[in-house]
């Protein structure tokens, strides 16, 4: 109650000020998008591709507490586990990604052109400073022929290189949860160079004992116009510390969805992590039809957690990473054919020193059990044709050659020598066609495979140390039919798919070790659905957005203890909102998202009940002088749903649940000046 009184205490400070309302005037149409997921810039409505970009404009009055705000409007896209900051974001694309017990697998995240994603395949986004996004884009379906190692899609986010106002921004947040935030931007735009640089700061209690978190992000990003050429630099900084109330039965939580995990509570489960990451970005324009674009990038991260049981309940690593790519862009003519040929490469690498300790009561490290060095190497070289015929057809053609090594160095021993390697080399493809039927209509198909590796940790052994040597790469074939229109107040876009994957990588655990995940192949899958999304300006100061999904996703024959459905994916999503804008400087917007029934494990046997939830917020924009003064009231979960915000698919001893928070209400306010 305490925290209610804080937040609407605050929401009434705020909504009282003495301000006048800004001369705003509601827009008129919808903003044409620009994509450059596909490797190249150009109109979302002539890209042959299924693929969503959403503007972080649309999306005033959200309290940016994770980006799955954003993605929960593209079709497609699962996404769990809001509020726990030790397992992260959760996020998947027509499934790929669905496996992890935390972060994402199986799916390429590139932020300003300059992947997040490990050379293993494995993303974080921990470091991620909401309040910088401008534009994230989902590109669905595998695109290996793009990206390499990673058979889903791509989550391509864009953030600014200056500040929002003419110098800065603070933002001020605290609500229920113990939710309390802080952040300060400052920066500058000039003539040649620009620059924006934030710190970001959130403690959370959380709505489950054993779940406090402590996070402090900081960003800083400059761009410099030399001679012809931009040159883009940015630095990542990040310190957390969270607590993890693990997994609970459906009996336990039913009981007492507020508990934590009996053995979570007793070795103090959690994880502390340090991170720095830079980035430099070279783009020159060699001719008027040929561009140069050159990136590099590198960093560390230390990490520690506890996991709840005795037995190497511990882990350490200490990783360095980094890599290099470039790409040329050349646009020509041949009759009646505009081509724009993209070639490059990238080479990527990742090291990590990994210990394990045994675990004793209240999380006290014991003798170490686990020592060696685990390293990821990736190299690739691809190219891409996009064509347009004076006809009206469109054509994307994509291939690439991947070579991935993984290997590991074994340090520890005792218990004999457990190093190892594995090596693949892949071809991907990806073609696109299109017909334009009318100006504002396309039609469009697309062909592409997509691979994935198992990340280092995937690849942990459940017999001891080294590789797990059962444990191999998976491949996908994409075949997809859509239709997308962009008109001045309309934006919709329908895509039907069926994705063949071969060696589905599947998680599962141990009973002694409870919480650690490890891996299997579990032979082919076959997915198959349709996406349909939708913006519509109805009129100057009323939007409504939707979006659905529908998968049927099962194995293509059946073993042993494993039932027909996949686990961890839901049959049906979807999403719909409506924003009003009641005033020039007023904004409120009124979501509802709901999730169909899923499995939480093989067998089929286990089902979890779907849910539908909504969110509400309102937000006032009023303006005085040069200073803009942006309060804001939010509500998730308005009509207090119980459902299941993380699953952990496979879990032991059926420990498969981590609850929702109830409703949440969070009041803030953002100045601009």
């Amino acid at each position: 109650m305490a925290q209610i009184q804080t937040a609407w205490t605050l929401a009434a400070t705020i909504m009282a000020l003495p301000l006048t309302g800004a001369a705003q005037t509601p827009p008129t149409s919808l903003a044409p998008i620009e994509v450059s997921s596909p490797r190249v810039e150009m109109r979302w409505s002539q890209t042959p591709a299924a693929l969503s970009a959403v503007l972080m404009s649309d999306l005033q009055g959200d309290p940016q507490l994770a980006l799955d705000e954003v993605l929960m409007r593209v079709p497609g896209v699962y996404a769990q586990n809001r509020y726990n900051l030790n397992q992260g974001l959760r996020l998947s694309i027509r499934g790929f990604g669905s496996r992890a017990s935390f972060g994402i697998r199986g799916i390429r995240v590139q932020l300003d052109d300059v992947p997040l994603t490990m050379p293993d395949g494995q993303t974080d986004l921990d470091a991620l400073d909401m309040a910088l996004l401008t534009r994230a884009e989902v590109l669905r379906g595998p695109t290996s022929a793009l990206y390499g190692n990673g058979a889903g899609g791509v989550f391509d986010l864009h953030t600014r290189f200056a500040p929002e106002g003419r110098y800065g921004r603070v933002d001020i947040a605290a609500g229920e949860l113990g939710e309390q935030r802080w952040r300060a931007e400052g920066g500058w735009a000039g003539e040649g160079v620009s620059g924006v640089a934030a710190v970001a700061r959130r403690l959370l209690e959380g709505h489950r004992d054993n779940m406090a978190a402590d996070s402090t992000i900081g960003t800083g990003r400059m761009a410099l116009t030399l001679g012809k050429g931009v040159l883009d630099l940015s630095v990542h900084t990040l310190n957390i510390e969270a607590a993890d109330p693990g997994a609970l039965t459906r009996a336990e939580t039913q009981s007492n969805p507020h508990a934590a995990n009996a053995m979570a509570v007793k070795f103090a489960s959690s994880e502390a992590i340090e991170q720095q990451r830079a980035s430099a970005k070279w783009s020159l324009p060699l001719t008027d039809d040929t561009d140069l674009r050159v990136r590099g990038w590198g960093g560390q991260r230390d990490f520690a957690n506890s996991l709840p049981f005795a037995a190497g309940g511990q882990t350490t690593f200490e990783r360095t990473f980094g890599g290099a790519g470039a790409q040329l862009d050349h646009r020509f003519r041949t009759g009646a054919v505009d081509h724009h040929l993209s070639v490059g490469g990238d080479w990527e690498q990742q090291s990590d020193l990994r210990r394990r300790y045994n675990n004793a009561e209240g999380g006290v490290r014991g003798p170490m059990t686990l020592e060696q060095n685990e390293n990821a190497r990736g190299l690739g070289a691809f190219v891409v044709n996009q064509m347009h015929f004076a006809s009206g057809w469109l054509a994307a053609l994509g291939a690439r050659w991947d070579q991935v090594r993984l290997d590991v160095s074994d340090r520890f021993l005792a218990d004999g020598d457990d190093s190892g390697n594995r090596q693949l080399g892949q071809a991907s493809f990806n073609l696109g066609l299109g017909y334009q039927l009318r100006p504002d209509v396309l039609l469009f198909t697309r062909w592409g495979s997509g691979f994935e590796t198992p990340t280092n940790n995937e690849l942990a052994n459940p017999e001891g140390g080294g590789f797990n040597p059962d444990v191999g790469a998976s491949s996908a074939r994409n075949h997809e039919l859509g239709i997308k229109l962009e008109r001045a107040r309309v934006r919709a876009e329908l895509v039907g798919y069926w994705v063949r994957n071969t060696d589905e990588l599947v998680r599962f655990e141990l009973e002694d070790q409870p919480g650690r995940s490890f891996f299997r192949n579990a032979g082919a899958t076959d997915r198959k659905g349709f996406e349909a999304s939708a913006q519509w300006q109805m009129w100057p100061n009323l939007t409504l957005s939707g979006a659905y999904g529908y998968n049927d996703y099962h194995y293509r024959h059946r073993v042993a203890g494993q039932g027909i459905a996949i686990a961890g994916i839901p049959r049906q999503q979807l999403f719909a909102e409506v924003a009003w804008r009641l005033r020039p400087a007023w904004l409120a917007r009124v979501q509802a998202q709901a999730v169909d029934r899923l499995y939480a494990e093989d067998a089929n046997a286990e089902r979890v009940p779907g849910y539908v939830v909504t969110n509400a917020r309102l937000m006032w924009a009023p303006q005085t002088g040069m200073i803009q003064w942006r309060p804001y009231v939010a509500v998730n979960n308005l009509f207090d749903r119980s459902y299941t915000d993380n699953l952990r698919v496979n879990a032991a001893a059926g420990r498969f649940y981590e609850p929702a928070a109830g409703r949440v209400l969070i009041g803030g306010i953002s100045v601009v000046f």
